[in-house]
């Protein structure tokens, strides 16, 4: 599991005991990609998950559609803990969510909810206790028969076999959901960096040498390619240099590395609404590092796939600018929307300081707030569709004040943003919303 699950797993909100099934009354009519239909994850991470489908205004259509215990013919329930769904919808008519624990990546129809098939993304047993899980991070779909899934973790097993490694892109066919054995090894992105170590009592030990492994995070299409986002992260979570990988997926090839200057822990990537060679690069620099290392990058591939620096927001370069690195969604052009996440104080376990959002002008570095949460590590994936203008945050409120829904609003075609209404979504789960994605 990486750092910001555990995290938010450690900040939940309480929640209601495991989910019912409820795959009744679901007509998915008119569903298709980009159409605007949403689909919503609430999540406490501690074992319960609820997916909502949402239409294209926003309201919700199916408030508890798949949850925690809905059957699984296959494998042990695929919602438990750490369940996200991919970067981008394959298609309005599935949905793919991605257990990162047990590595476990199912998909759903959606129109009755029916499991069409599942995939392990490792060779592990089916439980917690096994030495390797790869915690997978993001499926693409390529076509029906190719689709490819980021494995974060690096196999500590020196002498593993080449298929259970890790740390690398996997293809896998989504009709058979079986492996092709085709794979894409990033090893050559891992880093050699120095960092300091501790005992025990938190007491400094010295500096020495650690591998910052590649961990590919999010996979978006890009001119033709896909862009792979790379966290660069130590053992002892650490990072090294931001990086952005671009593959040939039908060659399954690595073709280009970019070296992102200045930031670091960059796996989150985004599209960019109408203009289908550019991405969106969000990099959260080291945790409490105030914004050292943080930034939002825009990204341009050629016909080759080789990739440049088209605009940059580095928040170290901004005096007084909030820690806009994280959660994003992009707008079009070089407007992007993007979370400055709050503080827990360790004593009280309330927000001193809560998550804000924010839309950030990519070329001339302005910031202007949004919205604000009622607490910290509270807003979550947003989801913008272009065709209807709708923009929706997950906001999880406070401890005292839970929330259980998404912060509606409405973004012009000059991307003005005006802030419309908050929707509860499957309020009675009691599982606030953590990631919405537009269908």
């Amino acid at each position: 599991m990486n750092r910001p699950s555990s995290i938010f797993r450690y900040l939940a909100l309480p929640a209601c005991a495991l989910l019912s099934a409820c795959n009744d009354d679901t007509s998915g009519t008119g569903l298709s990609a980009g159409a605007g239909q949403f689909a919503v994850v609430s999540s406490n991470y501690m074992g319960a998950t609820s997916i909502s489908l949402l239409g294209p205004d926003g309201e919700v259509t199916h408030p508890e559609w798949v949850g925690s215990k809905t059957e699984n013919p296959k494998l042990r329930s695929p919602l438990s803990e750490d369940v996200v769904l991919t970067s981008v919808s394959s298609d309005g008519r599935t949905l793919t969510t991605i257990e990162r624990t047990l590595g476990v990546i199912t998909r759903f129809d959606v129109k009755d909810g029916a499991v069409l098939g599942q995939l392990r993304a490792d060779d592990s047993p089916e439980d917690d206790e096994a030495a390797f899980h790869s915690n997978p991070q993001d499926v693409l779909y390529v076509s029906e028969t190719s689709a490819w899934v980021s494995r974060w973790q690096q196999n500590p097993d020196d002498a593993a076999e080449e298929r259970e490694r890790g740390n690398d892109l996997i293809e896998w066919n989504p009709t058979t959901f079986e492996r092709t054995g085709r794979r894409i090894d990033l090893r050559d992105l891992n880093e050699s960096i120095e960092e300091e170590q501790f005992d025990k009592d938190g007491n400094s030990q010295g500096k020495r040498q650690a591998v910052a492994y590649a961990s590919p995070n999010a996979i978006v299409p890009v001119g033709g390619f896909a862009a792979v986002g790379i966290t660069g992260i130590s053992e002892s979570y650490n990072y090294g240099p931001g990086k952005l990988a671009i593959v040939d997926l039908a060659r399954a090839k690595l073709l280009h590395v970019l070296e992102l200057d200045g930031v670091a822990n960059c796996g989150e990537v985004k599209p960019v609404p109408g203009d289908d060679r550019s991405v969106i690069v969000g990099c959260i620099g080291a945790y409490g590092d105030e914004g050292a290392g943080a930034g939002i990058l825009k990204v341009t591939v050629d016909a080759a796939g080789l990739p440049k620096v088209t605009r940059a927001f580095r928040v170290a370069q901004h005096e007084g600018a909030a820690n806009t690195a994280s959660n994003l969604a992009a707008l079009g052009g070089d407007t992007v929307i993007a979370v400055a996440a709050g503080r827990i104080d360790p004593k009280t376990m309330q927000a001193d300081l809560k998550d804000r959002l924010f839309k950030v002008d990519l070329e001339t570095g302005d910031q202007t707030e949004l919205h604000e949460s009622a607490g910290a590590f509270s807003l979550g994936v947003p989801a913008f569709d272009r065709a209807s203008g709708v923009l929706l945050v997950p906001d999880a409120g406070s401890s005292d004040r839970p929330e259980y829904g998404v912060q509606r609003f409405e973004v012009s075609a000059d991307h003005d943003v005006k802030h419309d209404a908050f929707i509860e979504v499957a309020p009675n789960t009691t599982l606030a919303a953590r990631q919405v994605l537009a269908l």
